[in-house]
């Protein structure tokens, strides 16, 4: 089941950004969807801003990738949302991230050189409505 993060996930949403050194505070545009099946497997974090979104994270328990809740994740965000366009950063060497990206119709919009330390990030973009 994907549904909108509460305060109680707090803890164990905190717990799966931690290898990525992201702390999640919530503001005004931030928003976290989370993907729960009896214990919370997924994380979703955006920002909606105006008439876009920025995807800040995906993020899937170790133990439960590889089964498609990255890909129910990232289509709910989709199919729920009236945005123009969906934008995210990826780092170069995740193909894993940017495969699913691709088959989900995010084109590689630019190249940010140096964006993780050493390596380049890329700005991939999904367009919606006008």
């Amino acid at each position: 089941m994907i549904r909108e993060f509460e305060d109680k996930d707090l803890n164990k949403v905190n717990e799966l950004l931690k290898p990525f050194n992201y702390e999640l505070k919530q503001n005004i545009f931030l928003h976290t969807l989370i993907y729960e099946d009896g214990c919370i497997k997924g994380v979703l974090v955006y920002e909606l801003i105006y008439d876009r979104i920025e995807i800040d994270y995906i993020i899937v328990d170790e133990h439960y990738r590889k089964s498609g809740i990255g890909s129910e994740m990232l289509n709910y965000l989709i199919k729920n949302n009236d945005v123009k366009n969906i934008t995210l950063e990826v780092n170069e060497n995740n193909k894993a991230a940017i495969n699913l990206y691709l088959k989900h119709g995010f084109k590689i919009a630019a190249i940010r050189k140096n964006y993780y330390k050493s390596e380049d990030g890329l700005l991939m973009m999904k367009k919606l409505g006008d």
